[in-house]
């Protein structure tokens, strides 16, 4: 309310002698203050740190430049799984094998959240990680456990009949959330998406930040833009299926003898 309209309000009430004067210059006083809180709140609001207005909006904080670097870190814990074992894929399935299905549908649901997130803003990003977290994944984890008797995977496959972006993806496997289903099998559709998605953005954290190139079989070596181009194209040549990837990843750690503790 403009200052000129408060002093207008004010002489009104005053004049018309319908409320003491106190009463009238303590309602102002009030107007004045509830006034100002909502020329501060606007004022805040317009230069809110951007992270704060992102969290406050979408519950979610974009920083693109990270590139998954928790994949990398992750991806090595379990390839070496102790300091005193050499990194092998061994390590790495060992340690896979010990996460259940409940995990599987766990690590889904954020991934997919994720997504519906990134549609919004990183279309790039959201590609690269919908190349293995998709909808004829989530079909496939869905039919392999509704054939082990588990009734909410049932309800995800009738839910994917209306799947049209990344947010009702994520919608549709909502019926698995709190459903607890130990003992089942992994789906190997999972398995293998799981592998290649963490050897793809840890290749893509190899190239960029740490110098690693792709030696191709003819003994070229491809530099840093032409190793990550290399990487992009497995990854959207949906024949490349996951374990190939992690394979080309263990070539790419042993051709640039990459010291991940160095």
């Amino acid at each position: 309310m403009a200052l000129g309209n408060l002093v207008k309000g004010f002489i009104d009430k005053l004049m018309s002698g319908d409320k003491p004067a106190a009463d009238v210059i303590r309602e102002t006083i009030g107007e004045v203050i509830n006034n100002q809180q909502r020329t501060d709140a606007n004022n805040a609001q317009a230069h809110a740190d951007p992270i704060e207005q992102q969290i406050s909006q979408d519950g979610y904080v974009w920083q693109p430049r990270l590139w998954r670097r928790h994949v990398m870190a992750q991806m090595f814990r379990m390839l070496h799984r102790k300091r005193r074992l050499a990194i092998s894929e061994q390590n790495y399935d060992d340690l896979l094998a010990k996460r259940g299905t409940n995990y599987t549908w766990r690590m889904l649901r954020n991934e997919l959240y994720a997504q519906s997130q990134l549609a919004h803003s990183d279309p790039q990003q959201l590609a690269e990680r919908n190349r293995w977290f998709n909808c004829a994944l989530v079909e496939a984890m869905a039919r392999d456990l509704a054939a082990q008797g588990v009734s909410a995977a049932q309800r995800v496959l009738a839910n994917l009949a209306t799947v049209n972006d990344p947010a009702a993806l994520f919608e549709a496997v909502k019926p698995m959330k709190d459903v607890d289903v130990p003992g089942k099998m992994k789906s190997q559709a999972w398995l293998d998406a799981y592998k290649g998605a963490g050897a793809y953005f840890t290749m893509k954290n190899l190239i960029l930040f740490h110098n690693c190139m792709v030696h191709l079989d003819n003994g070229q070596v491809l530099d840093r833009d032409a190793s990550f181009s290399y990487i992009q194209q497995l990854n959207a040549n949906p024949a490349v299926g996951g374990q190939q990837m992690f394979a080309v990843m263990l070539r790419l750690i042993d051709d640039n003898n990459f010291d991940w503790q160095g």
